[in-house]
């Protein structure tokens, strides 16, 4: 916010200073005039100046003279007058600039005591105008820090409350079954198979728990660098296709991917992208099992590359479409770690993917659930180097 010349704060000073000297003039012009003229109208009075004498003494037959009689002493009362006049006048103009000195003061202290809802009234185009919109500026900062600490701490609680949640559930189960098998003498060798069947099975989803839980935080924006390099997408996601086609099998699925014909090349890391697309690739086939197809393709808009992939399982409720990116976020209201997974996947893709630059998205009507990445795409010059 830049401070008009004109309207600064020094101009309305100087302008003050002014308009107070104008109107003590005037009011001791006035004064010294009627008392002339008041002198002058006195009986047996004689106001007159006589040559060579004192200026200012007013000299009558009775004795009676404009202040004191004494020049110096007359010129100091005027001065001590003209300077009580001029603070008052001066007080009078700058009355509205005073005031709002003081509604400035009065928000920092609304500020120091934890008020950061309230801003304070940006008036006029001087300083105090920039002073006032520095303090919101930086009420709104700190409203906004507070806030993040705020959420970084509920995050803290939410993500020590899940990850017991999770841990606990497997882990009772492992050592309840762990339990039984431990007393051979009424358990059949088919039932101890089957009781370490179901052992292992829950070691494994503990250990996809701690493996998301370990990435989720390796993959932070803040915390990670990446290793670029240049990348054909459709070759890319051919690959990764391929690798999924046990899983498409398993659930009774058909994949149709329909590949871009022009090429497409983006610059990021290979190994950290394949993670993301696997996730939604493994949600795609988890949650789209019903509707026995997935549909994934390739493109470029607006100078990106356009990753969508697409099932026709279960529609995800309009409520929960903003959430599922968050990281313990399950659509189920149960957390079993066998239908909803652990609830991470989601939420390392959408890190990845910020990593890139780029962006995630989701919907889901009667026309399918789409699962969206937009990442930019490689420049010549990107593609020549590696991070």
């Amino acid at each position: 916010m830049k401070v008009n010349g004109i309207k600064s704060l020094r101009a309305k000073l100087v302008w003050y200073a002014i308009l107070s000297m104008a109107a003590t003039f005037f009011t001791i012009t006035t004064v010294v005039t009627g008392v002339l003229y008041y002198r002058s109208k006195v009986p047996g009075s004689n106001i007159y100046y006589p040559p060579g004498g004192e200026a200012g003494v007013a000299v009558g037959q009775n004795g009676i003279y404009l202040f004191t009689g004494r020049f110096a002493l007359d010129i100091s009362l005027i001065f001590i007058f003209a300077l009580i006049l001029f603070s008052i006048f001066f007080l009078m103009i700058s009355y509205d600039t005073i005031q709002y000195v003081k509604e400035i003061i009065i928000g920092i202290e609304r500020m120091k005591n934890g008020d950061m809802e309230t801003g304070i009234r940006v008036a006029g185009e001087d300083e105090l105008a920039v002073i006032a919109n520095s303090i919101n500026e930086m009420r709104t900062q700190i409203a906004s820090e507070n806030e993040t600490k705020r959420l970084a701490e509920q995050t803290k609680d939410e993500l020590i409350t899940n990850v017991a949640h999770d841990l606990r559930t497997p882990l009772t189960s492992i050592i309840g079954y762990l339990d039984l098998v431990k007393r051979e003498d009424f358990l059949t060798p088919a039932q101890q198979k089957k009781y370490i069947g179901i052992v292992y099975d829950k070691a494994k989803s503990l250990e996809t728990l701690i493996k998301d839980l370990f990435d989720y935080t390796r993959y932070d924006k803040d915390k990670m660098k990446i290793h670029r390099n240049y990348l054909n997408l459709n070759q890319f996601m051919e690959q990764l296709i391929d690798e999924f086609y046990p899983s498409f099998s398993e659930k009774g699925l058909i994949c149709k991917k329909e590949i871009s014909k022009e090429e497409i090349c983006i610059f990021g890391d290979g190994e950290l992208l394949a993670r993301a697309i696997g996730n939604l690739i493994s949600n795609a086939i988890k949650y789209g099992a019903d509707g026995k197809l997935v549909e994934i393709y390739t493109e470029t808009r607006n100078d990106q590359a356009v990753v969508r992939i697409v099932n026709y399982g279960r529609i995800i409720p309009k409520e929960d479409i903003d959430k599922i990116f968050d990281k313990f976020y399950r659509v189920e209201s149960s957390r079993s770690l066998k239908t909803g997974g652990t609830g991470l996947g989601l939420a390392i893709a959408k890190n990845i993917v910020g990593l890139h630059d780029g962006t995630i998205s989701a919907q889901s009507d009667t026309d399918g659930t789409i699962f969206q990445i937009v990442l930019p795409l490689a420049k010549e010059k990107e593609s020549k180097k590696e991070e």
